[in-house]
């Protein structure tokens, strides 16, 4: 039998707070993410000017890396490349799910516990400021 660690709302508040620091660096209007192993929605935090679109992306950019347990950037870059039928995983899932640049899996030792999706700006600083919120885990 093997003992899972689960995200807990003290991580995900650790991990929205870095992602703020870097957020306020670009001075970005992101809406950012934390879902859990599952892809179910634990924390969500739209900030000042940012689109309601941007929480439902952020929301579908977590639970694609947390899925997965890859960054979402290599999965959009796959699709674009060599491998468009990745653009089906999307629908395996039934819910929401997004290969886009803005998601990142938290990981810990062999284990995904979730991931984090932002969303707002443009694919390097949504994934710069994803970044900075792996970074907050644990911290």
């Amino acid at each position: 039998m093997r003992h899972q660690p689960h995200l807990e709302l003290a991580d995900c508040r650790s991990i929205a707070a870095a992602s703020h620091l870097a957020a306020d660096q670009h001075q970005a209007r992101v809406s950012i993410a934390v879902v859990d192993a599952g892809g179910h929605l634990l924390l969500l935090e739209r900030r000042d000017g940012s689109s309601p679109a941007s929480a439902e992306a952020a929301i579908a950019k977590a639970r694609m890396a947390a899925l997965n347990g890859k960054p979402t950037a290599a999965l959009e870059a796959s699709i674009n490349g060599e491998r468009p039928a990745l653009l089906q995983l999307a629908g395996l899932f039934g819910q929401p799910a997004a290969a886009m640049a803005g998601g990142l899996p938290l990981l810990q030792e062999d284990s995904c516990l979730g991931a984090i999706g932002v969303s707002g700006m443009t694919p390097e600083i949504d994934s710069s400021i994803a970044t900075a919120g792996v970074k907050g885990l644990g911290s």
